[in-house]
């Protein structure tokens, strides 16, 4: 059985940061895997890199190889929530996306998500998903200016908030909450009678918000190490 990765290799121009993700990969051979992945993210000039496996039967974790080590910096966990009994939704409006207001809800959305853990840089591709049917996704808007971004995907047996995001120049108001809550009105208002979400256990503030909005953990999804050079 041949080993078989993915590599994540879009964000190294605007954040330096690759990925590898394992598919396959027979256990004795976990080593040398890594490491010709490895030598292919900084071949493409990452300067962070981070692995994960895919693989049950060859799970990453911490530990030594020649060159380099694996540190587990982040879980990316399943969060759950009913959607009865919602608090208050209040202070923000929510502003459907359009095609018109495409590239604005870009801008806004990479400037959002920019320094979050496994955040990924957006761009045509994911606006015309983003514009479809089984996507609700825009604007949260404060007084009629835009403050963040919303991700609401539907097609799946439960429905995702797939992202949220304040801008930086807006955090530090409650604005977060504020959107996480109008976000669950949305859904329940679609007739959705619980949603799910997914959070990197390292983003404190939002890890935070969400279990005291509710959420409660549901599975690992994966495991993330850096992958960190060594003398």
């Amino acid at each position: 059985m041949e080993p078989v990765y993915e590599l994540v290799t879009r964000e190294i121009a605007a954040k330096g940061k690759g990925y590898l993700l394992l598919r396959r990969c027979p256990p004795q051979e976990l080593g040398e895997t890594l490491a010709r992945g490895r030598a292919e993210l900084l071949a493409a000039g990452a300067a962070e890199l981070y692995a994960a496996s895919a693989d049950p039967a060859c799970p990453l974790d911490e530990g030594r190889w020649e060159g380099f080590r694996l540190s587990h910096v982040r879980d990316m966990l399943w969060m759950e929530r009913p959607l009865d009994q919602l608090p208050p939704a209040e202070g923000l409006t929510l502003e459907p996306l359009t095609r018109a207001r495409g590239g604005a809800w870009l801008t806004l959305h990479n400037a959002c998500f920019f320094d979050m853990p496994n955040s990924a840089t957006y761009g045509l591709r994911e606006l015309e998903e983003a514009l479809g049917e089984e996507w609700r996704c825009g604007f949260a808007a404060a007084d009629g200016v835009p403050v963040g971004v919303y991700e609401l995907a539907l097609a799946g047996e439960m429905p995702e908030i797939a992202g949220i995001a304040i801008h930086p120049d807006f955090q530090g108001k409650g604005l977060g909450r504020a959107l996480l809550r109008a976000v669950l009105a949305e859904l329940a208002g679609l007739g959705c009678g619980r949603c799910r979400l997914l959070v990197a256990t390292d983003n404190g503030r939002a890890f935070s918000l969400y279990r005291r909005e509710g959420f409660r953990a549901a599975a690992v999804k994966s495991r993330w190490f850096q992958m960190i050079g060594t003398a």
